[in-house]
């Protein structure tokens, strides 16, 4: 009981006057440039992170006042013609950095911000090789990586015993390489690739019919065809077109994803009403938050989730402390904790298996074990990751 009121006293103390958390929304200056196809179809809409934060601060006002913390939200738009180090001197050091940004500049800031106190998340960049190039103690990932995303459609396709897969692809760099990433997963968890076919985006005649899903998915044996298309434009017209009548998986058909708005279990439909709330004018109800939203969303609900006096100080909260802290942890809404894996930082997330408005499946399926993580079988484990942190 002593204990309880000493705990209580202190929390009161702090609450007397009210400390601000700074959180800085970095990204590129300008609305968002929404990915059309050749026919100008915006096909997978793109949406800035603030009303994702905005959500995560009206949820956590309870317990930020309690701490006496003040969250104050600035929205820094950089221009990437400009030098990034000199826009970034004009930014009060400290707080939570949250990066939304493409990986070029993403690079740019995380290291011009590396001697910088406070605590950066990536919440928009997938590629997994990024945990290994900027391996740093303040630089957190909130967004799965593209291995967690195709290590959960693995254990889809292996779980329904679709174990023969012909992989379908761009020829773009990051198509390539995406590809070679699936193709990782889905031997990894004991499928094979049966073919690998290459589509192009051109529009060029003598490119049309190669070009036809009936003869790319043709004259080939397989249970699945699992396709890599970074622009979702080719892609979107091989569903329901393949030589024989199989599931289509991958960028198209049934997509891995971090959220969704069909997700009907552990208070989802909740959450995405209050999604909802904050935008009216959002086009109807299938409007949830993007895979970068909720990055942004579950970054400050892991604040707010694990505050507690450890981690507070004079001069207010001491984001290292609760961002390093093994029991720092978020109620992701998908029926486990998220939390920071403590080897490269990349949050832990069960991922979404969905279609069009509903969703197949949540990994890890069941039978895909882990000796102490369940999660860990979703993207690189400690041995397999360059980048030890925890070392």
């Amino acid at each position: 009981m002593k204990r309880l009121v000493i705990a209580f006293l202190a929390v009161l103390s702090l609450a007397v006057s009210a400390t601000e958390l700074e959180i800085k929304i970095l990204t590129l200056s300008g609305e968002k440039a929404q990915p059309k196809t050749f026919a100008g179809i915006i096909v997978e809409p793109q949406r800035s992170i603030d009303r994702a934060v905005e959500l995560a601060l009206s949820e956590s006002r309870l317990k930020f006042s309690q701490f006496g913390i003040e969250p104050v939200v600035q929205r820094v738009e950089l221009d990437p013609r400009l030098p990034i180090t000199t826009q970034l001197q004009a930014v009060p050091p400290g707080g939570l950095y949250l990066l939304d940004l493409p990986k070029e500049v993403m690079l740019e800031v995380a290291l011009a911000l590396e001697n910088t106190k406070g605590i950066r998340v990536n919440v928009s960049i997938t590629d997994t090789e990024l945990r290994e190039e900027l391996c740093s103690r303040s630089l957190f990932h909130a967004i799965p990586s593209d291995r967690m995303y195709f290590d959960a459609l693995s254990q889809y396709l292996v779980y329904n015993g679709w174990r023969k897969v012909l992989l379908v692809h761009g020829t773009s760099e990051e198509d390539v390489k995406r590809k070679t990433e699936l193709a990782t997963s889905i031997k990894r968890f004991g499928a094979t690739v049966e073919e690998e076919r290459a589509f192009t985006l051109s529009h060029h005649p003598d490119d049309r019919d190669r070009n036809k899903p009936e003869f790319l998915t043709g004259q080939a044996s397989y249970d699945v065809v699992a396709v890599v298309d970074s622009v979702k434009d080719y892609g979107r017209k091989i569903e329901f077109n393949t030589r024989r009548p199989r599931p289509v998986v991958g960028d198209v058909g049934l997509v891995p994803r971090a959220w969704h708005f069909a997700l009907e279990r552990y208070g989802a439909p909740q959450l995405n009403d209050r999604y909802r709330d904050l935008a009216p004018k959002l086009p109807d109800f299938r409007a949830a938050m993007t895979d970068n939203e909720f990055a942004a969303w579950a970054s400050v609900k892991l604040v707010s989730n694990s505050l507690n006096e450890i981690h507070m100080t004079e001069d207010g909260i001491d984001l290292n402390r609760l961002f390093l802290d093994p029991d720092a942890r978020v109620d992701l809404y998908k029926g486990t904790r998220g939390s920071f894996r403590d080897w490269n930082h990349q949050m832990r997330h069960p991922i979404l298996l969905t279609t069009q408005n509903y969703v197949a499946g949540i990994a890890p399926m069941p039978k895909f074990l882990h000796p102490k993580y369940y999660v860990d079988t979703l993207g690189k484990d400690r041995p397999e990751s360059s980048c030890q942190l925890s070392q």
